[in-house]
């Protein structure tokens, strides 16, 4: 990829202008993440109040009994968002599926660890563990560059 960035005193608003073959997945995330879509708010609920969360501070995501939970630094909060559109909406591009029922947040990954079977145990900045099942470890290791051997 070719990044190009030109200066001109005389510019009134800044254009962006992506040049490709063809508008694949890569190109649709980059014009979501240029336009800003990621930076929109998540809500949660916690004891009958609505908090505005942003989605750089959460740290996973879970799905328990049809219901998804929101886990931040502080607290826990209930959404109303399944977890597929949670993936759809793309609020952060660090977000990644680590297992069915389980969305985490690579910003605050701290370490990962092998688990039997093929597994990874992955270890968050607030000590929580979180795992990672085998059919979505070849995913994340491609969003790490992480080659496979």
């Amino acid at each position: 990829m070719k990044i190009t960035i030109q200066e001109d005193d005389k510019c009134q608003e800044t254009e962006v202008q992506i040049i490709c073959r063809r508008a694949d997945a890569d190109v649709v995330k980059l014009v979501k993440l240029l336009s800003g879509a990621n930076q929109e708010r998540l809500t949660g609920e916690q004891n009958g109040d609505l908090h505005l969360l942003h989605p750089e501070d959460i740290y996973y995501f879970e799905s328990v009994d049809n219901t998804v939970f929101l886990y931040d630094a502080k607290a826990v909060y209930r959404s109303s968002l399944k977890l597929y559109q949670i993936e759809e909406a793309n609020f952060n591009p660090d977000f990644i599926r680590v297992s069915k029922s389980v969305i985490v947040n690579l910003s605050k990954v701290e370490k990962l660890k092998p688990a039997l079977g093929r597994k990874l145990i992955a270890t968050l900045n607030n000590a929580e563990k979180v795992m990672i099942s085998r059919q979505y470890v070849p995913a994340l290791k491609q969003k790490l560059g992480i080659r496979k051997d």
